[in-house]
């Protein structure tokens, strides 16, 4: 029952894996600095795929193209509603274009940050070692 589940998630995350690369290679063959490429990549990502969620919404099929946001947007509008009563921004189907954007982000922000130091450590190994 359980690769039913972790089987697709798996493929999905790799698949999204995939586009955001094809984005990283995109903004970088258009001129965009490798500091700023993945956070750009990681956003554009979480924005387009939050917005095709809440456009596709009331479908089933709505989570394919961001499960991940789905949930996590499923999540803040539950504790938004049991906390703060309704707000526009934190209602279906908008809760996951802000999910979408913040989860990718996020992750974007970790990554960028992550190969933003590892290039400047070897540019000080190379340029002193």
């Amino acid at each position: 029952m359980m690769q039913n589940i972790i089987l697709p998630l798996v493929v999905l995350t790799l698949l999204y894996g995939v586009i955001i690369l094809g984005l990283v290679w995109l903004l970088r063959r258009v001129g965009i600095s490798g500091r700023w490429a993945i956070l750009l990549s990681f956003l554009f990502f979480g924005l387009g795929t939050g917005l095709a969620v809440a456009w596709i919404w009331p479908l089933d099929s709505s989570v394919y193209p961001n499960v991940w946001a789905a949930i996590l947007g499923d999540a803040l509008y539950r504790f938004s509603s049991d906390r703060q009563g309704s707000l526009w921004l934190l209602e279906v189907p908008h809760v996951y274009i802000l999910a979408g954007a913040l989860l990718f982000g996020g992750f974007g922000l970790l990554v960028q940050w992550l190969y933003n130091r590892t290039r400047s450590d070897g540019a000080k190994k190379n340029d002193y070692g």
